[in-house]
């Protein structure tokens, strides 16, 4: 027996010949005649189902309930927003979900609080639009209810939500899980699983009022740009906004880190509504969801309506649970299938800095919670650990945003193979040059510079080269030592003073690689005479008696001009 089911598709039914001729008509009234280009258009994904023109009456037979819910959430922003409560929306999205879940049930049937939550749901958004056939799926909903073994209606909220994993408990003050204001906060049937450290939990989801939400400033992806405002503001400067002035410049950061990303997701929802869940602490830190939630906050300033994040709701604190927080970060946004476009320099420093300077995480720890090697790892740590020593050299430690600037991931990570070619002392000596060259620019191609320098070393010939540019990078050294410097710009200033300090730098690494090739040049002969005797080595005497006197002629030949150019050969080296 499938009545629930059946009560429910009723409903659907009902709600279907009322929502689509709403749909139709407020699609004409905002685009006119185009209007059903404008429906092939935004149901670019279902054209196949659906007729490129025809009647008025043909085209809005044609969709279906789930297209109607598909047209309600992507023309929001330009169509229905304007006659419908931001509430028809979140609705449409459950019956969504309540449609997906009755097409695949099969033979089962639905549970009885979640007929009667959908049949409620159905009568509460066409009641927006269709007082009439909002009291005909009333009549409906009245009929699901009697089949209640008790006769009692029980209103289904939604998963329960977990108990608090947090090592201080559950929060008990400021906690948005103890609001009681739909206005800003309201669970939805809508769920998402979580997993990290080995477990997964199944979430409900929560819509969030913009304004009870905040940034997470621990963030990996702002790393530098949270480096750069505290070296121009103070360290504290953050901690002492409110949170409104708190989240603007955030923003500002994740907007910048990259504009065009952010523009195209902004667009999306805009058009179609978030999509993904973020996942938000009970203080209402966000976790994950930092672009999401930016898109939205933008989007806000062009409505009155207040906008609403939706979230899974974790009681877990940033101080106490610091470790299980990073855990949970490194597994959603990089450990998942579809990872985050992390800029390259954000995600090394945020790995050295749980690993190397606050030992928050193993090594073994993020490559497993990130889906990594541990060699993976390993590397990006050494690539830091280059960024933090070039950043100590030019006397701006640990302002990550300056190494930015001077572009120097790529420069690091083609310099760690060379390194392992030399020893200690010439270390030392290639970090200094290459990290003179970063901020003088010598060779302003610097993988080109670093691969260079390479080739010389394999050919053994940069002890020459190393020591002109240790005295030409002396000078330099030592004014960086003594003058002042507060950021990049003195850093420049300083390399500025000496305007043919470049050159000669540059005519250094230019001489000694036409020194490397008339070492090599001299070295082509023996080489080559060398591998023609191991080519010769390989020919087996045993086979000439088997060959063709034809073949056995031609191999005659060969070995005269072979004995020829011996012979001169022969003359020339001792003559």
């Amino acid at each position: 027996m499938r009545e629930n089911c059946e009560l429910v598709q009723r409903g659907f039914r009902i709600l279907l010949e009322s929502l689509s001729g709403f749909i139709g008509r407020e699609m004409r009234k905002a685009y006119k005649n185009d209007w059903w280009k404008e429906v092939l258009r935004v149901l670019y994904d279902q054209q196949r189902d659906l007729p490129v023109d025809g009647d008025y009456g043909d085209l809005i037979d044609s969709l279906d309930i789930a297209n109607c819910f598909r047209l309600l959430d992507r023309e929001w922003g330009d169509v229905f927003r304007l006659s419908l409560s931001p509430s028809c929306r979140a609705w449409a999205r459950e019956l969504m979900g309540v449609r997906n879940t009755v097409s695949h049930l099969g033979q089962k049937d639905l549970e009885q609080r979640e007929a009667e939550r959908a049949l409620d749901t159905m009568r509460r958004l066409c009641e927006a639009f269709d007082k009439d056939s909002a009291e005909e799926i009333e009549e409906v909903y009245q009929i699901a209810r009697s089949r209640s073994e008790d006769g009692v209606v029980v209103e289904y909220t939604g998963l329960a939500q977990p108990e608090s994993d947090s090592n201080r408990g559950a929060l008990r003050e400021g906690s948005l899980l103890l609001v009681d204001d739909p206005a800003r906060i309201e669970k939805t049937t809508i769920t998402r699983k979580v997993t990290y450290g080995g477990k997964t939990t199944v979430y409900p989801v929560y819509r969030v009022r913009l304004d009870q939400l905040f940034y997470n400033d621990q963030n990996d992806r702002i790393a530098t740009w949270m480096s750069r405002y505290e070296a121009e503001h103070g360290s504290e400067a953050l901690q002492a906004m409110d949170r409104e002035q708190f989240n603007d410049v955030i923003e500002e950061f994740i907007y910048q880190s990259n504009p065009a990303a952010i523009s195209k997701t902004q667009t999306n929802i805009g058009m179609v509504g978030q999509r993904e869940p973020g996942v938000t602490l009970a203080d209402g830190r966000v976790v994950d969801g930092n672009r999401r939630f930016t898109c939205l906050r933008r989007l806000q300033r062009a409505t009155s309506e207040p906008l609403y994040f939706e979230t899974v709701i974790m009681d877990m604190d940033i101080r106490e649970d610091k470790k299980q927080i990073k855990l949970l970060e490194l597994a959603i946004q990089h450990g998942e299938e579809k990872k985050v476009d992390y800029d390259l320099l954000d995600f090394a420093v945020g790995t050295y800095r749980d690993i190397v300077q606050t030992g928050l995480l193993t090594v073994e720890e993020y490559a497993a919670s990130t889906n990594e090697t541990q060699a993976d790892v390993k590397k990006r740590i050494e690539i830091a650990g280059l960024i933090n020593e070039f950043l100590q050299y030019i006397r701006l430690p640990e302002q990550y945003h300056e190494a930015r600037e001077y572009q120097v991931y790529d420069l690091f990570q083609e310099m760690r193979p060379v390194l392992r070619r030399l020893q200690s002392d010439e270390q030392k000596t290639l970090k200094a040059i290459v990290f003179n060259n970063a901020v003088i620019k010598a060779v302003p191609d610097q993988r080109r510079f670093i691969r260079d320098v390479h080739t010389l070393i394999k050919n053994e010939a940069h002890a020459s080269y190393f020591a002109e540019q240790v005295q030409l990078g002396q000078e330099f050294a030592e004014r960086l030592a003594a003058d002042p410097v507060q950021n990049k710009a003195d850093v420049d200033s300083i390399a500025a003073a000496d305007p043919q300090l470049a050159v000669k730098m540059r005519e250094s690494l230019e001489r000694a690689q036409l020194r490397m090739r008339a070492q090599v040049l001299k070295q082509k002969p023996a080489e080559s005479v060398a591998k023609c005797v191991a080519l010769l080595m390989d020919v087996d005497p045993r086979l000439f008696g088997k060959m063709e006197p034809e073949d056995l002629q031609q191999l005659k030949a060969e070995l005269e001009d072979l004995d020829r150019i011996v012979q001169k050969f022969r003359s020339a080296v001792e003559g």
